[in-house]
């Protein structure tokens, strides 16, 4: 079976959110899925870590930046892994066939590349992570550059009394 739907996620604790809809449209549609986590550039840096590498830079402790920039990456992947394997244990309980890749920088570029080589996807489904922070997508350049359907999923409203 090959892949029709492409989910497209940011990598990280919360990457399988909007995931149930997707694999229950592809149970429906009878097709299988392809994940593409898409990390930022600088993921790994946050004030604190720069800040921390600044500091053994400065000392001449090269070796201890390369660790902890090397734990960071560590760390990253570990989730990944263990994210990665949920989903695919959740597709394999109903038949439905799952492959997956990572990408670091722009969005709108690593689903083009992706797309390139994957073909037969009719269909592409931006994770509520990536669409609930307006500044970290632009709908405009992903319309302009990708020919399939693009579908946000949202997360559900909160009721109000």
């Amino acid at each position: 079976m090959k892949e029709k739907l492409l989910f497209v996620t940011k990598g990280g604790e919360d990457c399988d959110e909007g995931f149930s809809y997707v694999l229950e449209l592809a149970k429906a549609l009878n097709a299988g899925i392809a994940v593409l986590m898409v990390y930022n550039r600088r993921a790994m840096d946050t004030y604190e870590d720069v800040m921390a590498a600044v500091a053994f830079a400065e000392a001449g402790e090269l070796e201890t930046v390369k660790e902890l920039l090397h734990e960071q990456e560590k760390e990253i992947k570990e989730v990944e892994d263990r994210k990665v394997k949920e989903l695919s244990d959740r597709c394999r309980e109903i038949s439905v066939d799952l492959i997956y890749q990572t990408a670091i920088g722009d969005l709108t570029a690593a689903i083009k590349d992706f797309l390139k080589n994957r073909p037969n996807i009719d269909m592409i489904l931006l994770s509520p992570n990536l669409s609930a922070n307006k500044k970290g997508i632009d709908l405009k350049k992903l319309l302009k550059n990708i020919t399939k359907p693009i579908v946000t999923i949202t997360r559900p409203a909160e009721a109000r009394a």
